[in-house]
Formats: structure tokens, C-alpha cells, sequence
């Protein structure tokens, strides 16, 4: 029978080996269970839905022979599960894309964890993908400005630029590849002259023609990418916000219209 691990806590990250000295591949989101490959002491070693596969240690979820099962996404960038109706006990820490199995009260909801503890929010949530139109990519991407890079982050705790794209696209229930060279595959026979991009198709850069980072149009000329932190800048040499270094590693466009019923 297989064995599952789901995530116990707002964000955890995941090791390349396991210990907490090896290099972090990728972060793991509350509510999110994945099957177990191996296991050591104080470790397991996952596979993500994405198929990336890394070291997380035990304490940072629980082991069950069932997936955890949520029907519900937190919607917020940040809240608190709490022990008491009161919310004056918090539980546990809350971000944008945390899964929980929760249900509607007259003011807010009571949730129980993957660890079988019950508590209280009051925190916006939902239980279905958005309607995918390029405005509501870029109003959703938008949201996120501000939010500080993190190598291998995937919340609003912090984004690395790949991490970004992910978690916006699968907010409307597309699952991209997690790494900025691997979405780049993922579109590449769509691939698109830079003038020719429209709101919500990806911009790609790096050296050599190796895909280091990725940022998604915002307009013909702007882009909102995670670099130090989210923002908006411009291929345009005019704009306040001009980014001459990504200007002189970009590689290539591709439309995300694949992804789209109709546009």
C-alpha cells in the first residue's frame, strides 16, 4: 500500500539529500500530499506532482497510507489557523495556495489539518479554479508584487522566478514544470517574436541559450518577473523602469495559448 506525505506546515522546503545542509530543489504547500520513494531517519523522500522529486523532513508533515483530500484553497497572501472560535490561539500560519478540508461557518470556517487538529479561520478561501483569461493571469501576478525572492519558493513566504509562474498558472489549474528552462520546453512550439506577445505569455533569458530565468508580459513592452523581489519592470530603454541586464540576456517569447480554451 502506498504511503503519503502532506504537508503539516505554511511552506516547507525540499532538499536535495537529506539533511539541511544539502541544497533546496523546490518548496512543498500545506494540505499538498505526495507519495513516498524512500525513507531515513528523520527523512522521506518525495515526488511532487510537478514529478520533481527531493528530501523533506518528517517534522514538517505527517506519513498516512490516505491522501489528505482538501476541499478548499486559502486565497489570502497571509492568515493563521487558530485552536479556538475566539482566534486568539494561532495554530498555524496560512499563505496563498495552503489546502485544507474545511467547512463553512456563519463567520469564517473551521478546518482540520493533515495532522487530524481542528481549528478556525476567518481567512478568504475557495474550492475551485478561476475562470483562465489573460487579464485575471496578470491581476493575480499583480498581487504578488513586493514579495521577496527565495531560492526554491513557490508562496507568497517567497518566490524564486520560476516558483512565481508555477503557482500563478496553477491557481487556474494548469500544473507547468517547475523550472524556468523546463517551461520553456513545455511552450517552445509556440514560441512568439517579443512585439508579437500579449498579457500573460512568458519572456525567457539566460546565456548561451540556456534558460536561467523567466518573467510574464504584462503589456507589449513590460514584464513582472521575481528578481530580489516581484516587480514590474521594461524592455523599453524610456521607461523608468528599464531593466538593461534582462534586455541584453533575453532569448526568446512564447504564447501561452495552448493553455486557453479560446484565446
Amino acid at each position: 500500500m502506498a504511503s503519503y506525505f502532506t504537508i503539516n506546515v505554511c511552506a516547507a522546503n525540499i532538499y536535495g539529500k537529506d539533511n539541511f545542509d544539502s541544497n533546496v530543489l523546490t518548496q512543498a504547500l500545506l494540505g499538498e500530499s505526495s507519495p513516498i520513494l524512500d525513507e531515513s531517519v528523520q527523512w522521506v523522500k518525495i515526488r511532487q506532482a510537478d514529478g520533481y522529486e527531493g528530501w523533506i523532513n518528517r517534522f514538517f508533515g505527517v506519513i498516512s497510507d490516505k491522501l489528505y483530500g482538501p476541499n478548499y484553497m486559502v486565497d489570502e497572501l497571509t492568515s493563521f489557523v487558530y485552536a479556538d472560535s475566539e482566534l486568539s490561539l494561532p495554530s498555524r500560519e496560512l499563505t496563498y495556495g495552503n489546502q485544507l478540508v474545511a467547512e463553512k461557518l456563519e463567520f469564517g470556517w473551521e478546518v482540520t489539518l493533515p495532522d487530524g487538529s481542528r481549528g478556525f479561520t476567518q481567512c478568504k478561501m475557495r474550492n475551485n479554479f478561476p475562470s483562465l483569461a489573460r487579464e485575471s493571469l496578470i491581476t493575480l501576478t499583480r498581487k504578488f508584487l513586493g514579495i521577496q525572492y527565495l531560492w526554491g519558493g513557490k508562496s507568497p513566504k517567497g518566490f524564486d522566478c520560476s516558483g512565481l509562474v508555477q503557482a500563478v498558472f496553477n491557481t487556474f489549474g494548469i500544473l507547468l514544470p517547475r523550472d524556468s528552462g523546463d517551461q520553456s520546453e513545455f511552450f517552445i512550439s509556440n514560441k512568439i517574436a517579443r512585439n508579437d506577445v500579449k498579457i500573460g505569455d512568458l519572456h525567457f533569458f539566460g546565456k548561451q541559450n540556456k534558460v536561467t530565468h523567466i518573467a510574464i508580459a504584462s503589456s507589449k513592452k513590460r514584464y513582472i518577473h521575481c528578481q530580489g523581489f516581484v516587480k514590474e519592470e521594461s524592455f523599453d530603454r524610456t521607461d523608468h523602469n528599464f531593466n538593461a541586464d534582462l534586455l541584453n540576456t533575453y532569448l526568446h517569447s512564447v504564447s501561452v495559448k495552448k493553455v486557453f480554451k479560446k484565446n
